[in-house]
């Protein structure tokens, strides 16, 4: 709906509002704008030729334009110009009772949030194959890209680097390995020194085997029930303090 508010008048060129002025109606305000005749009056009535005819008082009347149009411009012979929806309001309160979603945008909206990670309570994620449920592109450096915190100490972190730091806040052990699923030739840890893909220079077995590629160093004694007690000593010269069950085994400077 247009006209019938207080803006809408036909006024001659000096601003005096013309009593009874036809007023045509057009869909824009250029030159090569066109005449809009598909005009209805406030009951719903054909307006001849498209013509809105201006009060007694130079007002213009309500009148309807095309479906869908939602800009219109009038001339009273001076110049064209823009009439606004007057029932706007109107209107878009009927749209939003009629359909509390009438765009589809809160529907669209929680099901987006139905995928997010909650910041309390339990998080489900289901991934597709060979999908990571979270991918991290770390900046340069050793800045932390996971850090866990408690009471202002700092507890476990993932640094951008690829360095993972466990950090217990109380006396508990830092990694805890389950083996369950894993058959005894399968190694519950392996470290390979030239990357992925490459062979392990270290693996821990579940069932406790320990195998190394180089060799193995001790600073205090070795405990294991096939040694006992005893001690190896090698070298060009006796220790210096033997004990019963030192085992030398000498060779030459």
């Amino acid at each position: 709906m247009f006209g019938g508010s207080a803006s809408d008048v036909a006024e001659d060129v000096d601003g005096r509002r013309v009593s009874g002025a036809p007023v045509t109606i057009w869909d824009g305000p250029s030159e090569t704008a066109a005449r809009v005749l598909d005009v209805l009056d406030a009951d719903g009535a054909v307006l001849d030729s498209g013509t809105v005819v201006a009060d007694q008082y130079g007002y213009l009347p309500a009148f309807f334009g095309p479906p869908g149009v939602e800009r219109l411009w009038a001339d009273s012979g001076v110049r064209r110009v823009e009439l606004i929806p007057v029932n706007l309001g109107l209107r878009l309160k009927r749209h939003t009772e009629l359909d509390p979603d009438p765009h589809r945008s809160r529907e669209y909206t929680d099901n987006k949030f139905a995928q997010t990670v909650r910041l309390d309570g339990p998080n489900q994620a289901a991934t597709a194959v060979k999908e990571p449920w979270v991918a991290v592109e770390a900046a340069d450096g050793s800045g932390d890209v996971l850090r866990v915190t408690r009471a202002g100490a700092l507890g476990t972190n993932l640094k951008a680097n690829g360095t993972l730091y466990l950090n217990p806040f109380t006396d508990n052990t830092p990694l805890v390995i389950n083996t369950t699923p894993l058959g005894d030739g399968r190694p519950a840890v392996s470290v390979s020194s030239n990357g992925p893909g490459t062979d392990a220079a270290f693996r821990v077995y579940k069932t406790g085997l320990v195998r190394a590629a180089g060799a193995i160093e001790a600073g205090g004694a070795v405990s294991a029930p096939n040694i006992g007690s005893a001690r190896v000593f090698s070298g060009p010269t006796p220790p210096a303090a033997p004990q019963p069950g030192d085992v030398w085994v000498q060779y030459g400077a």
